[in-house]
């Protein structure tokens, strides 16, 4: 804590210099330098030895140069560029923010991941005319080319007609389908991807399978799989109930190869009014000699309630209140990162489930350290309906949908 004193006795010293070059030649209002300097007013014994501060200036700037609206998923790629789904489009960043291409998108884009091989994959809407009448359906757009400045938009996966389960019985759209909503998209090791889907479809003994569910399409854009196991209208340790976005763990950075395994998280969205239990779910894909079987995470929820481990948990119950985006941090820490829209905040926890990140070497704590953190609001911690989330090289970014940002925040300790 030495350091730290030293350096609010040394904040104390400019901020008294400054105020009285402000008496000589007047003072101008810069709002971001408050919130940085804010921490030099602190008592020095109020400082947390291990909390996520923010990394100034916060991006603004669109792929064209212009502004990001509602920027609604972000997502640090393979090829250390960031990719921004907003309602104008794709936008591509570089690591300090500044334009770098933008791929414009009738309607808007609303998640974004990148596989191994810099491949793109966008989920948005677009118009289709069938039998005379107008159709706006969700698809996921596949981008090839963007690392090398020659984006090509190589396949299109449309909700209905790219969904194995429809093709056999009703392969035109419906009155429901207009409804219905790709939520999030993330990448398997083969880069096969996952994309989970809502919709108000919600019987199995329907005619068409369950809107709500999560959707595994190859390399070729073809549906090899919908997963049934997860139940899309009641409520349990292994559902699907208004999914609003799915990752597995095969994160950034690049490496020869990872584990071939097909474990994922899903977060869901209670109905309005309502809230779940458990909202955000992580699911062992589990090879069988009858194939692979989809299981509650037993390790996970197994800690939950130990004191001994921590002081909060992924399976608390009634954690979060709308989850609306998930990240992974594939680097070594493994920790799993839940945004939540409801709450205004941004959770953060260990590869076990427990709440917090690993305390440094001779912090005070022996137990993971909580460094969740959010409320309403526009301050430097504040958030405003956030709906995206990534993480690449110790910094985390938030898409700051209400307050038309890409926030970032650094995993700051005392000791470094």
């Amino acid at each position: 804590m030495r350091l730290r004193f030293i350096l609010f006795l040394v904040l104390a010293l400019a901020a008294s210099l400054t105020a009285a070059c402000d008496d000589l030649l007047g003072s101008k209002s810069d709002t971001t330098a408050d919130e940085i300097f804010e921490a030099g007013r602190m008592e020095p014994g109020q400082f947390n030895e291990v909390e996520y501060v923010a990394l100034f200036p916060f991006f603004s700037q669109s792929g064209d140069g212009a502004t990001l609206q509602d920027p609604m998923d972000i997502y640090v790629g393979y090829d250390e560029f960031i990719y921004v789904a907003d309602v104008r489009g794709l936008h591509v960043l570089d690591l300090a923010g500044r334009a770098a291409a933008f791929i414009p998108i009738d309607g808007g884009a609303t998640s974004v991941v990148q596989d191994r091989k810099f491949d793109v994959y966008v989920t948005a809407r677009r118009d289709t005319l069938l039998n005379g009448q107008t159709w706006n359906l969700p698809v996921v757009l596949h981008y090839a080319g963007l690392t090398q400045g020659a984006p090509q938009l190589v396949n299109i996966i449309w909700h209905p007609f790219d969904d194995d389960s429809r093709k056999f019985n009703r392969p035109d759209p419906i009155d429901t389908d207009e409804e219905v909503e790709f939520t999030g998209v993330t990448v398997l090791p083969g880069n096969s991807i996952y994309v989970s889907r809502r919709g108000p479809v919600n019987s199995r003994a329907s005619i068409i399978l369950p809107h709500n569910t999560v959707l595994e399409f190859n390399t070729e854009g073809v549906n090899t799989q919908a997963i049934v196991a997860l139940n899309p209208a009641l409520p349990s340790l292994r559902s699907a109930i208004n999914p609003s976005d799915v990752i597995t763990f095969v994160q950034p950075p690049q490496r020869p190869s990872f584990p071939d395994e097909k474990h994922f998280i899903i977060a869901q969205t209670p109905d309005a009014g309502e809230s779940l239990r458990f909202s955000v779910l992580s699911i062992r894909a589990v090879v069988t000699p009858d194939g692979i079987e989809y299981r509650p995470d037993t390790d996970k929820i197994g800690v939950t309630g130990s004191p001994e481990l921590g002081d909060g948990f992924l399976y608390d119950e009634f954690k979060f209140q709308n989850p609306s985006d998930l990240a992974f941090a594939a680097d070594g820490t493994n920790y799993i990162f839940v945004l939540d829209a409801g709450k205004d905040s941004l959770f953060a926890f260990t590869s076990r489930g427990v709440e917090g990140v690993a305390p440094p070497p001779g912090a005070s704590a022996t137990t993971p350290v909580v460094v969740s953190f959010g409320g309403s609001g526009d301050g430097a911690l504040q958030f405003n309906n956030p709906q995206g989330v990534a993480y690449f090289r110790r910094i985390v970014y938030v898409a700051d949908t209400g307050n038309n940002r890409i926030s970032r925040f650094r995993l700051n300790t005392d000791f470094e």
